[in-house]
């Protein structure tokens, strides 16, 4: 399970009663560093890992486990995942990233009509359309 301290503690209530026997094993933000310490992760690094532990089917977690080397390995992979890049004709790419800026116009006229700012989502939106978009020109 991931999530917060709260939350998991009301799943726990919802999925033991108060006498069950439990191991309770906890990968925290510190755990999840100290174990990556010398890969130097990110925040956000720290909790995308903590997220895949906590998902981790029951089955795999007991037959697996996981111990500061595997939690290196998914930061590695992560990064990988992260990082990967893939070769997309121009002409489809210029579709979409036509279609996505249209999109997040649209959005953002919907927060101005209602009274509100650009959300953030999609001011970083549009600064990746902008990248993409001289990418294409280049």
């Amino acid at each position: 399970m991931f999530g917060t301290r709260e939350a998991l503690c009301k799943e726990l209530e919802r999925m033991f009663t108060h006498d069950d026997p439990l191991a309770l094993l906890i990968w925290t933000e510190e755990g999840v560093h100290v174990a990556c310490r010398e890969l130097s992760p990110t925040d956000e690094e720290i909790t995308a890992i903590q997220e895949v532990i906590g998902n981790t089917a029951m089955g795999t977690y007991r037959n697996e486990g996981f111990t500061s080397a595997s939690v290196r390995d998914l930061l590695v992979r992560h990064r990988e995942a992260v990082n990967r890049q893939v070769t997309v004709p121009a002409q489809v790419l210029s579709r979409l990233v036509r279609n996505v800026e249209r999109e997040l116009i649209h959005q953002e006229g919907l927060a101005w009509e209602a009274g509100g700012p650009t959300p953030a989502r999609v001011s970083q939106g549009m600064a990746d359309v902008k990248v993409l978009k001289a990418l294409l020109a280049a």
